[in-house]
């Protein structure tokens, strides 16, 4: 077997038992035929035997329906044990496509991430990293997913970028993980080198500004003008709100699909923004209380999401 499918199933299986613990659900109370069959699948792939393994899951996927409870599972290992990068490829985007609020969506952005890094393809690679990190903000992969991003946008001469992403990342890594942040603040003097052009900047406008104001004050004045009453204002000035976000895309047509399934089923979803990325939020509530609310109520309904405060 391959080391790349050796360390996958390590690490989704640790994250399989790591969400049990988690709900404090029994492996066995909560097993399914599906579950079964995974793990055997699982268990020839352990002895070698890929061909058995990916014979196991292509059978169960071509019993499963899309619209079933366990698709997003089967479509997953399916890419997990794909005997090549293109088809494992191609069905993580397909379950971010058509099961975009399954939990294994975490893990297949990720995954993508990886095999863009792999083949060299460092803006994609980055920007999956980014779309993880907008749409799920308590994942514990946040921190080796934050430094992941800084190096990939340094890498790629994306000062500017790289930097918003490192001061992201502090707030991110926790103090205690030491290596990690030594990581991240490996490319603190970058951004030390990359500020004060700005800063010059600033000063040349500023000094600028000063000089103007200065001719502005030594000229003649001419007569101030008489004042003129504004006319009354119509509009009313659009008062900030909260939302609970349930995910984030780099284009709109995949948030846009999300929030009509999420309309389908009842629930006032939509997507906010002009550029990306393109946030899909459900409801308006006046107080973050009524919104925590909601978001409870939908994590009850197998939707992950976080509060906003849409400005």
């Amino acid at each position: 077997m391959t080391t790349r499918l050796l360390m996958a199933l390590v690490l989704a299986v640790a994250s399989a038992a790591g969400a049990q613990q988690r709900d404090n659900v029994p492996a066995a109370a909560t097993r399914t035929p599906q579950d079964s069959a995974i793990e055997r699948a699982r268990q020839l792939a352990d002895r070698g035997d890929d061909v058995g393994a990916r014979r196991v899951i292509d059978s169960l996927f071509r019993a499963t329906a899309p619209d079933s409870a366990g698709y997003a599972d089967v479509l997953y290992w399916r890419a997990m044990l794909a005997p090549a990068a293109a088809d494992a490829e191609r069905d993580y985007r397909r379950l971010l496509i058509e099961a975009p609020l399954s939990p294994r969506a975490e893990s297949a952005l990720l995954q993508l991430a990886n095999l863009e890094q792999a083949r060299g393809d460092r803006r994609n690679a980055a920007d999956h990293l980014q779309r993880f990190l907008l749409s799920y903000p308590d994942s514990p992969e946040r921190p080796r997913a934050s430094v992941t991003l800084v190096r990939l946008l340094f890498d790629q001469g994306q000062v500017a970028r790289g930097c918003e992403a490192l001061r992201a990342g502090r707030e991110t890594i926790p103090p205690e993980n030491a290596e990690l942040r030594n990581q991240l603040e490996f490319y603190t003097p970058r951004c030390a080198l990359y500020e004060p052009v700005q800063v010059a900047a600033a000063d040349s406008v500023s000094r600028d500004s000063t000089s103007a104001d200065t001719v502005a004050r030594e000229a003649p004045r001419p007569p101030a003008p008489k004042p003129v009453a504004a006319p009354p204002s119509t509009a009313r000035a659009q008062k900030s709100f909260y939302s609970v976000q349930v995910a984030a895309y780099d284009s709109q047509e995949p948030a846009t699909r999300m929030a009509r399934s999420l309309v389908t089923r009842g629930l006032e979803a939509r997507v906010d923004g002009k550029v990306r990325p393109f946030r899909v939020r459900i409801g308006k509530y006046a107080t973050r209380t009524e919104a925590v609310k909601a978001q409870a109520t939908l994590k009850s309904q197998g939707l992950a999401g976080f509060v906003a405060l849409v400005r």
